[in-house]
């Protein structure tokens, strides 16, 4: 890291570096290695001096320039006002070259109040900053963000044993202090302070009693208190509202290293009132996002093991539950969690003032009937991943509850009436067995989230159940096996897809319908909605295929006769990304567009199509009068037995696919050629290129081709194409190219470089296997040496 840091300092480009990180994680450490290397330095041939300041979090800008002044040799009157002050410091560093360290920063800090020369017009004015928050460095605006994280374990337990001594290697105590090291979790300065405090005790009493304590998130250990947990508060204290700082000690109710759901810590939030829900549900997201960034730019957060999840930091958790733990001295208990328990308590007896319980990831199969009896003030509840069966009747008892959170609570089967619980806001069954709503669901009238996502066990919704959710702003039955009666047939005891019509605060829809003809999915209805997922297959459900982004408009056609069904206008005329899996009827996508009556499908944005034979092209012009997909950036085409051409016939007299930005091709045996010189010059503003297991791909661009064709495109990724001979027929110049990556393409003995002046200045890496790379050839000895200093062999992939 000191030798990344050197060659930033040394290049003209960047002049403001800042290194953050969590607290304890060694930032003024390596700034201050680098200080000591900086003397022995050729960079010092560049720079006067070096001057470093100790911010700390109460900024003082008069003693921050004093202490320029005392590196400087510059007396300045303690009585002196501010900018007299920083006229002098100015007059004196505008005669040096310089490096202005500043540990420990807490807020933006304006150096032209303290007297701190601009260092955009003068190479040789440089500033490093270190800070925990990301918000300063912007505030700061620096250059070039470094961030510093926690250690690897072989790392992590190099330091604790150097601090802990020769003690560690003792054959009984090891695994104990490789135990005690772990739960320092990579945390330089916890693993310091630990290591130090066993350092050559050896009772192994004493390494249990430590462990045990730290598992327990208690600070009895000496020195941890006040070196680790109240250091590391100091981001704590620093968040700029009580509710932000409500919002991270939330956070620690979930077990150790847990991956917190982005979307149900913010729908708890909202249950516990830390965002206001007198909003559209679109601004609560919102809200939450901004919630959770601000906690990871304060390195309170990070991001979890999945996408769209966060976690904290171990050390950093301890310190949430030791300061909830010393305000909960002062103030009645408000939550409560327990972890790895198979049996919660009979009841919450002295626990009136509750207000949150969370038993995530428990294996507990029972909860008592009198569990939440006097519980009248919890307002979350969340029991996901446990292993319970059912819920006792005294549910209902918990008539202040806004968020009920059982999602792949995977035994649950069956649930009490919930009608009681008036106050409800977001209900999450998903992944569970229940084969009904529970009794009492239609009188839920603040309802604004209903998860039912993967309950593959669902047959029964009572007419009038959805209808009576007026509040509803998201309902996701994705993968859900409830079959919609299109009859609209109360009597027939179902809910009908017509209640679903009648929410007029939707704006999330999520579901699987087995037919379209007698359901009306008009546009006007569509186009209300902010983000829907509506899959049409007909007696299946594909559990596997892509969720839906946040603000994307999806529809999935599934084992679908596209030339037969009828329905489809409003769903194809609104859909931003459409996926077509196993489907029949056209050889052709814009047959689709002329059967169904559509313009263009314009809205289309992301399409897929796999596992469709009768697919021939993906677009015939011959038939088309106008443009076709003008708006389409993504494409992806996976398995079509009988793909020739993705362009078949005339280019359209419009045009098509003028804003495609990646384009992805798996599987495709019979395709020969993945661009031909027709539908290059249409396809101007591509930017990525990848294909893989094409049997019979001779080459990606055909034809005649000039630098002007292929502005943008920047990654070109090749795999398993045995007959590929060329990338392109003609050598153009290429403005944008960054990466070329070819793996198992036996037959590609050349790269697409004429000429030296052909090689991208842009050209960053080349990747591939170094066989592939020995067998290559090149016009002259120029190329090959230029092209060789981007190459990075591949590692053989592991069956």
């Amino acid at each position: 890291m000191i030798e990344k840091l050197m060659e930033l300092l040394k290049g003209d480009e960047n002049k403001r570096i800042a290194v953050w990180g969590m607290g304890g994680v060694g930032k003024t450490t390596l700034v201050r290695n680098l200080n000591n290397e900086l003397e022995s330095s050729s960079l010092m041939d560049s720079i006067d001096i070096v001057i470093w300041i100790t911010v700390s979090k109460d900024l003082d800008l008069k003693k921050v320039q004093s202490q320029i002044a005392k590196r400087l040799n510059l007396e300045l009157d303690p009585n002196e006002v501010i900018e007299e002050r920083a006229k002098m410091l100015l007059k004196r560093l505008m005669m040096k070259k310089f490096l202005l360290i500043l540990d420990d920063v807490w807020e933006h800090i304006d150096l032209d109040i303290v007297g701190v020369p601009q260092t955009d017009d003068q190479a040789n004015r440089k500033i490093l900053l270190t800070t925990r928050s990301l918000n300063v460095c912007r505030a700061m605006m620096t250059d070039k963000e470094i961030k510093l994280d926690v250690l690897k374990q072989e790392a992590a337990w190099n330091l604790f044993a150097q601090n802990a001594g020769d003690v560690v290697e003792v054959p009984s105590i090891n695994p104990l202090a490789r135990a005690v090291a772990k739960e320092c979790s990579g945390l330089p300065l916890a693993l310091k302070t630990v290591g130090k405090s066993m350092r050559n005790k050896r009772r192994i009493e004493l390494w249990k009693h430590a462990l045990h304590h730290l598992q327990h998130s208690d600070p009895h250990i000496k020195h941890i208190e006040d070196e680790v947990y109240r250091r590391l508060k100091l981001s704590y204290d620093s968040l700029p509202s009580k509710i932000l700082q409500s919002c991270f000690l939330f956070c620690s109710l979930y077990p150790e290293n847990y991956s917190i759901r982005t979307d149900e810590l913010i729908q708890c939030w909202i249950a516990d009132r830390l965002i206001n829900e007198h909003q559209p549900l679109e601004d609560c997201f919102n809200d939450g996002i901004a919630l959770i960034e601000t906690l990871k730019d304060s390195c309170l957060l990070e991001q979890g093991d999945c996408a769209g999840t966060v976690k904290l930091h171990d050390v950093v958790r301890d310190v949430a539950i030791w300061i909830s733990t010393k305000q909960g001295s002062e103030e009645p208990c408000a939550s409560i969690l327990f972890t790895n328990i198979t049996k919660p308590p009979k009841q919450f007896s002295g626990f009136s003032e509750l207000t949150v319980i969370l038993l995530v990831g428990n294996p507990i199969n029972k909860i008592h009937d009198n569990l939440f009896a006097g519980l009248r003030k919890v307002r979350v509840l969340n029991l996901s991943q446990s292993h319970i069966v059912t819920l006792p009747p005294s549910l209902s008892q918990l008539q202040k509850l806004r968020a009920l959170i059982l999602r792949d609570c995977c035994y649950l089967e069956k649930l009490p009436s919930l009608g009681a619980l008036r106050k409800l806001l977001v209900m999450d069954l998903s992944g569970t067995r229940l084969r009904e709503l529970p009794n009492g669901t239609s009188k839920l009238k603040k309802l604004q989230e209903l998860h039912l996502s993967r309950t593959h066990h669902l047959e029964t919704i009572e007419a009038g159940t959805i209808s009576g959710l007026q509040s509803l702003e998201l309902l996701d039955m994705s993968f859900s096996a409830y079959k919609w009666d299109i009859r609209c047939n109360v009597d027939y005891g179902k809910a009908s897809f017509n209640e679903i019509l009648t929410l007029d605060r939707l704006s999330i829809v999520k579901l699987r319908l087995d037919k379209v003809d007698s359901v009306t999915l008009d546009s006007a209805w569509l186009m209300k909605l902010r983000e829907f997922n509506i899959q049409i297959s007909p007696g299946s459900c594909d559990s596997n295929h892509l969720a839906t982004q946040h603000d994307e408009k999806r529809a999935i056609l599934r084992g679908v006769d596209l030339m037969g069904i009828k329905g489809l206008n409003g769903l194809l005329d609104t859909a931003s990304a459409l996926d077509l899996v196993i489907c029949g009827g056209i050889s052709a996508l814009s047959e689709l567009s002329i059967s169904h009556r559509l313009s263009s499908l314009q809205s289309v944005k992301s399409l897929s199509i796999s596992k469709c034979d009768c697919i021939t092209s993906l677009i015939s012009g011959d038939n088309i009068s106008g443009t076709i997909l003008p708006n389409l950036e993504h494409l992806s085409l996976n398995r079509l037995e009988n793909l020739g051409a993705i362009l078949g016939g005339m280019v359209p007299r419009k045009g098509c696919l003028k804003w495609l930005k990646t384009i992805e091709v798996v599987d495709c045996k019979k395709l020969r050629a993945l661009i031909s010189f027709a539908l290059l010059q249409q396809v101007k503003n591509l930017e990525q290129i990848k294909v893989k297991n094409c049997s019979k791909m001779k080459y990606i661009i055909g034809g005649e081709v000039s630098a002007e064709m292929i502005p943008k495109l920047r990654v070109i990724e090749l795999s398993d194409l045995p007959m590929l001979k060329t990338i392109c027929s003609r050598l153009p110049a290429w403005p944008a190219l960054e990466m070329i990556e070819v793996r198992n393409c036996p037959m590609l003995t050349k790269l697409p470089f004429a000429t030296s002046n052909g090689v991208a200045a842009t050209l960053k890496e080349i990747r591939g296997e170094l066989q592939w790379w020995n067998r290559l050839i090149y016009s002259n000895d120029e190329i090959k040496s230029r092209l060789q200093q981007r190459f990075q062999p591949l590692k053989p992939l592991q069956c």
